[in-house]
């Protein structure tokens, strides 16, 4: 069956090289490739008609390829729209520029899309270059809120099988042409940003889901995402909240539970110690526990307003001397557990005394503390 691979390019020479590189080794046979430079300038032009030149050459009896070219930046959701107009394959994908693809990618997602044929959509799993972490594997709510599942998370961490996420990025998206034949094309009033968000919910109100498969990972450097995005999140941001905030579901807290269920199957031992800065979905968390019966909430030791922004946060300047030494287990809940990662003198003391502690955050990550001791490392962290 074809596939149509559509890959918008906004894109600096050096990371849309690495990115055709891994596109070359990876592309899989019955292919359309549709490359929609998107005013990159002279130089990526060239780079993307060498490239083009060379499948043509390479792999003229099992994929073709078609270039086009804006003079001026039109934004991704337009871009994405040139090439579904043109895309004729029995899937279609859309790819960033900024990827560096992993082999299996394409047959990894079309397989998925064939043991959920009732979803029509999937997204593969983003990870770091830098560390190698989760950076995005789709996006999980509050009542207000919009979240990386897993941020940072290992990839051994994830779930063992595929799961269903409300919404993912288009970076690395796959969907039916049934999907794209009765959603249409992208609403190009979302200038970079939340256009992948708003057809996925067009898609939603018609049956299909978004589908997550563990299995299905690649490199994403999240570099270059089109002009004038920062200058636009609010704008974009508003109109999808206008239009789908009455149909997003508040899905954060019960992963975070289940998460929970995982790793104790009783915590009334447990001292709870609060370090989140959102005190909307802290407090649900905090509410749900108690409300379950696993919990006295009155016994959470709050140290939020501690915290400062997204700054590392070091334990031993906040917290009092003697919780170091506590017998009794903590249930740390934290934005997220890398804000954790500059405590290696205070985690090893810890383990001395209590090595049931569990770290959990606001993305749906839950660990022990042995396993945070054992991921500090030095230098930067992502986000």
């Amino acid at each position: 069956m074809r596939s149509s691979v559509i890959v918008p390019i906004f894109q600096t020479q050096s990371v849309l090289l690495l990115f055709l590189e891994s596109l070359r080794l990876t592309v899989e046979p019955d292919t359309q490739l549709i490359l929609v430079n998107d005013g990159s300038g002279t130089e990526v032009s060239e780079l993307v008609e060498e490239f083009a030149r060379k499948i043509k050459r390479d792999r003229a009896a099992d994929v073709t390829v078609t270039t086009l070219h804006n003079q001026k930046p039109h934004g991704c959701g337009q871009a994405l729209n040139q090439g579904l107009a043109i895309a004729d394959g029995d899937h279609i994908f859309f790819v960033d520029s900024d990827l560096i693809l992993k082999s299996g990618w394409q047959s990894g997602m079309l397989q998925t899309l064939s043991d959920h044929p009732n979803a029509g959509m999937t997204a593969g799993v983003l990870l770091y270059p830098q560390t190698g972490g989760v950076q995005h594997c789709g996006i999980s709510f509050s009542e207000t809120l919009g979240r990386h599942l897993y941020l940072n998370a290992r990839t051994s961490d994830l779930p063992d099988s595929p799961y269903t996420v409300q919404l993912a990025a288009f970076a690395l998206f796959a969907m039916t042409r049934e999907v794209r034949d009765s959603v249409g094309l992208l609403d190009e009033r979302y200038f970079n940003g939340y256009e992948d968000f708003d057809y996925q919910m067009r898609a939603r109100m018609l049956g299909h889901r978004t589908v997550i498969d563990p299995k299905v990972t690649s490199y994403h450097w999240e570099r270059r995402n089109g002009v004038h995005r920062a200058g636009n999140r609010k704008t974009n941001l508003a109109r999808f909240w206008k239009s789908w905030g009455s149909q997003i579901e508040n899905d954060i807290t019960p992963r975070l539970l289940d998460a929970l269920r995982g790793r104790a199957a009783d915590l009334s031992h447990y001292l709870p110690l609060d370090l989140a800065e959102t005190r909307t979905e802290a407090g649900d968390f905090w509410q749900a526990l108690a409300d379950a019966s696993a919990i006295d909430r009155h016994t959470v030791l709050d140290y939020s307003t501690t915290v400062d922004g997204e700054q590392p946060i070091l334990l031993p300047q906040i917290l009092p001397a003697q919780l170091v030494a506590e017998p009794r287990p903590l249930l740390i809940l934290v934005e997220n557990f890398v804000r954790l990662l500059d405590n290696r003198m205070w985690l090893a003391q810890r383990l001395e005394t209590q090595s049931q502690d569990i770290v959990i955050d606001l993305h749906g990550n839950a660990m022990g503390l042995a396993d945070l001791d054992a991921s500090c490392w030095p230098g930067v962290k992502v986000r």
